[in-house]
């Protein structure tokens, strides 16, 4: 495992256990220029996904979703586009490319990440143990 795994599955544990102090010491070691950067908490997106999705998704329901979920943002949501969203979903489900074929930016990309795997998390009510078993889960695919 790389140190910018490592580092990344770091920033999000510390964000699935509502560690702020922890989260941004560890952000500010991340390398967004890095070639790795984004991956592993893209992995551990998309189990998280799949582990919320587990029968998969249509495009209305990941839509739907995504519309829930910025309308419960109190402050943020024009931060988010719907569709980048919804392709991140698609990626994260089904390994399908981004409907325009382009990569998406990757610091909006990994911000969106982080944010919908925690409210995924929650929703699916991982404790400390399962939320280290994604994490882990995680680490293997970035692995891989």
């Amino acid at each position: 495992m790389t140190t910018a795994t490592t580092t990344e599955l770091d920033v999000l544990g510390a964000l699935l256990a509502f560690d702020f102090i922890g989260f941004a010491q560890k952000s500010a070691a991340l390398d967004p220029a890095g070639p790795e950067y984004g991956r592993a908490v893209g992995a551990a997106f998309g189990i998280a996904a799949r582990r919320r999705f587990p029968q998969g998704a249509t495009p209305e329901e990941i839509r739907a979703y995504v519309a829930e979920f910025l309308g419960s943002l109190e402050a943020g949501a024009e931060d988010f586009d719907p569709a980048a969203l919804e392709d991140l979903f698609a990626v994260g489900l089904h390994g399908a490319a981004a409907a325009d074929g382009e990569r998406p930016a990757p610091e909006p990309t990994m911000q969106a990440h982080l944010v919908l795997s925690l409210r995924m998390a929650r929703e699916l009510g991982l404790g400390p143990d399962e939320q280290r078993e994604l994490l882990d889960e995680a680490a293997r695919a970035t692995a891989a």
